[in-house]
């Protein structure tokens, strides 16, 4: 999954139980705007004299928040920020993010079919806090620069054991997530349970301050940054550093086992990952998804037709992976140039899916199968029946059975009933397809058993 997004964000205020505590550092905060903000669609164009549907709409705008300071009104329509177009709520979140908090901005509106230019200063968007106890603002130094760590500690003294999170492969920020995001509730239900929470912003993300963004990362820059953060861990005498575990979920799960620790994690859980090259997973994915789908979703497909487009999958990827090739470069075949057109939103850029298109090709590389032998950490494999990402519980027993093969009695799969990808309670596949844009049923349905797993196998393991 990757972090799950919302058509409508809400960056407002959370009721303050205990406070954050920020180190002092060269991280400044990042602006706040302070809006609920939803897609323009062409009733809302119409109604500010537009033809067509652009912008973003204000919905609400919070007390306290640089919008409320710049005169900004619930259904305003948002067009620009320095005459950088938006035109969807995560375009605007992203943009006034590249901002830090006292900086001057100007956003061109419309009210009431009428342009207004208006300008102010960014304030700081407010800390996490929690209800479970307190919240550390840190930060580690990487990449000509720093990135972001927050750390929610226990209440009470002593030594806590700790669990690190690596997430899904996108490069959304893990600050303040929405109440209803999945990762936001494991972690609450962790930390309420006595343990250590550890979260890291990723590169240019959030806080974070670096050389180059985590679009343009490749896979083993990024698993070195999940490393610095780790390796900080050994600063803080609240926590246990016998027992410190990771958890990966998605890309994390591939991620977890390739970090370079200076001490050695107790314990490495992973949840809808793969282990083998990504060549086999993305060629299987190709085919087995689109026939999930396509039994659940009339999307025009037969088995004839997905095998056509698999065939030219396969030609595609091998490319992508096998020959190291750039999307560019195979987007000038004119046979793979309409199956990346109708698969993927490509611009002609070296980014591709989101991240730089060598972090794609690393994965075909990454000996996990080595990685995972060398582990010297308990580990549990998780795999959700109604995963349709990663759908292969073989993928999961195969974790398992590799690190036991080679370090006997130190691994556990486990299959995890009524889990989709995104830890939500649904029947089947099927209906973690229908459902996965019904946000009332994901705001309602959050499967909570993930959390009760976790912290009985580390209960299980821990020193």
């Amino acid at each position: 999954m990757e972090n799950m997004k919302k058509l409508t964000l809400l960056l407002g205020i959370i009721f303050i139980v205990c406070s954050a505590n920020n180190v002092n550092g060269q991280l400044q905060r990042r602006a706040f705007l302070g809006t609920q903000l939803k897609e323009v669609d062409s009733f809302t164009a119409g109604k500010h004299n537009m033809k067509h549907a652009k912008g973003v709409l204000v919905e609400s705008v919070v007390d306290g928040s640089s919008a409320k300071a710049m005169g900004l009104e619930a259904n305003d329509l948002i067009l620009a920020v320095e005459d950088v177009e938006v035109n969807s709520p995560n375009e605007l979140i992203a943009r006034i993010g590249r901002y830090r908090a006292g900086d001057k901005v100007r956003v061109t509106t419309i009210r009431n079919g009428k342009p207004i230019q208006r300008v102010g200063n960014l304030l700081p968007l407010p800390h996490e806090t929690s209800p479970f106890g307190e919240v550390i603002y840190d930060e580690v130094p990487h990449d000509g620069g720093y990135i972001r760590t927050i750390i929610h500690k226990p209440v009470g003294k002593g030594q806590f054991p700790a669990l690190f999170l690596i997430p899904g492969y996108d490069c959304s920020s893990i600050d303040r997530m929405h109440p209803d995001n999945v990762y936001k509730r494991i972690l609450d239900g962790m930390v309420e349970k006595g343990y250590v929470i550890v979260k890291t912003e990723k590169a240019g993300v959030g806080d974070s301050k670096n050389n180059r963004s985590c679009a343009q990362y490749n896979l083993f820059d990024e698993v070195d940054l999940f490393s610095a953060s780790f390796n900080a861990l050994a600063k803080y005498d609240f926590i246990d550093h016998e027992n410190v575990y990771i958890f990966g979920h998605s890309m994390g799960g591939v991620q977890a086992p390739l970090m370079k620790t200076d001490f050695a994690p107790r314990g490495i859980a992973v949840y809808g990952t793969v282990i083998r090259p990504w060549f086999e997973y993305f060629i299987e994915h190709a085919r087995m998804q689109k026939i999930i789908l396509s039994q659940v979703e009339d999307m025009g497909w037969d088995y004839l037709s997905i095998e056509q487009q698999h065939d030219a999958a396969v030609k595609f990827y091998y490319r992508f992976l096998v020959e190291k090739q750039s999307p560019a470069e195979i987007f000038k075949d004119e046979e793979l140039n309409a199956f990346i057109s109708k698969n993927f939103r490509y611009d002609g850029s070296d980014i591709f899916l989101g991240r730089h298109y060598t972090f794609w090709q690393q994965l075909q590389d990454t000996k996990l199968f080595e990685a995972w032998s060398k582990s010297p950490a308990h580990v549990l494999s998780l795999w959700g029946e109604a995963d349709f990402i990663a759908f292969n519980p073989w993928e999961h027993e195969l974790i398992a059975d590799v690190v036991n093969e080679y370090n006997p009695g130190k691994a556990k799969y486990i299959r995890v009933p009524n889990m989709d990808h995104s830890f939500l309670w649904v029947e089947d596949q099927k209906q973690s397809i229908t459902s996965r844009m019904d946000w009332d049923y994901i705001k309602n349905n959050f499967n909570s058993q993930i959390i009760e797993i976790l912290a009985e196998w580390i209960e299980e393991t821990k020193n």
